[in-house]
């Protein structure tokens, strides 16, 4: 069976996420896109109206299959401990799987990228669409995990696992250059495995009363 042929939509968000991971989406322009992709403006401007919506619509395409798979995992939880606190493994891995294991492309550069190197505000713009629904389900499942952490301390922690999901993300092009081939990197199901133990233990560890 033949695969049916790529859509017009479809090539311009496959160069450009491209694009935007490799070089930023300050500095990709839509005319770069358009030449990359075989197509004119016209096409850009059918589809997506402006580079922003464009930006959007990448995020949508990986973030949404992910985001619903998160949400199942949750509800599952949630269904089978019912009233109980979740275990916090448990919780991890329902946040953690889908994005680990299930983003294509080179979407995991594209979103370390935006993590870390892009502006704050267009970061905050596709947080507060794509991921804060998100976060606003499961920080209750973390709270009655981990009852004893005030909400300002748990969401610290939630943003030092989540520094860590995004290294592990990012672990193949870190170890090239910093163990310049002397590490090896396990798959993603071993290292999903080890992110989640590592979260977890920072995430009960005592909460530290005296300044550093």
């Amino acid at each position: 069976m033949t695969e049916p042929p790529i859509t017009t939509k479809d090539r311009i968000l496959d160069v450009a996420e491209r694009l935007f991971a490799d070089c930023g989406f300050e500095a990709t322009s839509l005319r770069t896109i358009t030449a990359e992709a075989g197509v004119n403006l016209a096409s850009v401007n059918y589809h997506f109206q402006s580079k922003e919506a464009l930006l959007h619509a990448v995020f949508e395409r990986r973030v949404n299959p992910v985001n619903r798979r998160r949400l199942e995992l949750l509800d599952a939880c949630e269904a089978e401990f019912q009233n109980e606190p979740i275990p916090l493994e448990r919780l991890l891995e329902a946040f953690f799987r889908p994005l680990v294991l299930e983003l294509g492309g080179v979407f995991p550069k594209l979103f370390v990228r935006f993590l870390y190197l892009e502006s704050p505000n267009t970061f905050r713009e596709l947080f507060a669409k794509h991921l804060r629904p998100i976060a606003r389900r499961f920080f209750p499942a973390f709270h009655r995990s981990l009852p004893g952490l005030d909400p300002s301390e748990l969401f610290m922690r939630i943003q030092f696992a989540v520094g860590g999901m995004a290294q592990l993300l990012a672990a193949k092009s870190l170890a090239e250059v910093i163990g310049e081939g002397s590490f090896t990197i396990p798959s993603h199901e071993v290292a999903l495995e080890k992110l989640i133990q590592f979260a977890a233990a920072a995430m009960r560890s005592p909460v530290s009363r005296g300044a550093l």
